[in-house]
């Protein structure tokens, strides 16, 4: 099927993606140890009760993005390759890019189609301590992908450990970066593929801990 401009729109991807995952897209594994409760106009958190004990929180990404948007690709132009360096036709309405329209590629023929879908570049977690200092706070990102008949392929993105997180009770909310190693801030073009985002709380007997929100920062390319 042949390209037209409109499809050339978006041949790269889109740096200014976010999803904000809230306490609706939160899930932990001990059901005693989360309770989603209003603090404020406008401010709902996942609540960790006060104790001694480990929880573990997580968002599936790939899940969020999806119950935003309801679909992944066109089926016109599903997933491809790498691509070449650039539109083999001027990519209107993007004048950030036109700096690559002087290299002749108007008649360069096209090889391979863009690669389409999306890229986590990193993301902040919010959240708030209080009474007690926690006794570890640490977050980790795997690529899960199923495949039938299969044992899951788990992929570690960013590897478990504190990546900045706080232990440290204060009277206000965190914001904490965490940013994707540049290997791992790449594409993700498989089917049937789950991509979790975890944070792993060791709290102390008098700790309280409010998890606010994971904001996400994507790159997407979906046209």
């Amino acid at each position: 099927m042949s390209h037209t401009e409109g499809r050339y729109q978006q041949d790269l991807g889109f740096t200014d993606g976010e999803i904000f995952c809230g306490p609706g897209d939160i899930v932990w594994d001990v059901a005693a140890q989360g309770v989603i409760a209003r603090t404020a106009a406008g401010q709902w958190t996942v609540n960790h009760p006060a104790a001694a004990n480990t929880t573990n929180y997580a968002v599936n990404l790939t899940t969020a993005i999806l119950r935003r948007l309801g679909f992944f690709e066109d089926l016109q132009e599903q997933f491809g390759g790498t691509g070449i360096s650039g539109s083999a036709q001027q990519q209107f309405y993007r004048p950030d890019q036109s700096a690559g329209m002087s290299t002749g590629q108007q008649i360069t023929p096209r090889t391979t189609f863009k690669i389409k879908g999306f890229k986590l570049t990193e993301y902040d977690i919010i959240y708030s301590i209080g009474t007690a200092n926690l006794t570890g706070h640490t977050t980790r990102v795997d690529q899960t992908q199923y495949l039938n008949g299969l044992a899951p392929v788990t992929t570690s993105v960013l590897a478990s450990g504190a990546n900045g997180l706080a232990t440290a009770f204060t009277a206000q909310p965190y914001v904490t970066t965490v940013t994707l190693p540049a290997a791992q801030q790449i594409y993700r073009t498989l089917s049937d593929l789950a991509l979790w985002i975890e944070v792993q709380v060791v709290a102390a007997a008098t700790s309280v801990y409010n998890l606010i929100g994971i904001d996400c920062d994507i790159e997407f390319n979906y046209n």
